[in-house]
């Protein structure tokens, strides 16, 4: 899958708005956020949003299960 199919996903699955996020998420982790999320959801995990913590390598997942909420990182070492 090229990146420009997996930036289509991050903005479909992950809810990743801009363009260029979307994009510069699929170039950095490639197809890794998005199979964390299906795991999660496979869990009973919500998404609630998403957000880059410093625009360059950082990638936050906001889930909710039930009435906790939590935040995975991902970051591009």
């Amino acid at each position: 899958m090229d990146v420009f199919e997996l930036a289509k996903k991050y903005h479909v699955e992950l809810g990743i708005k801009e363009p260029s996020f979307a994009t510069m998420a699929a170039e950095l982790f490639g197809d890794l956020g998005l199979s964390i999320m299906n795991h999660l959801k496979k869990e009973g995990y919500t998404l609630k949003g998403t957000r880059f913590l410093d625009y360059e390598k950082s990638l936050v997942l906001e889930i909710v299960k039930e009435n906790k909420s939590y935040e995975i990182l991902l970051r591009k070492l």
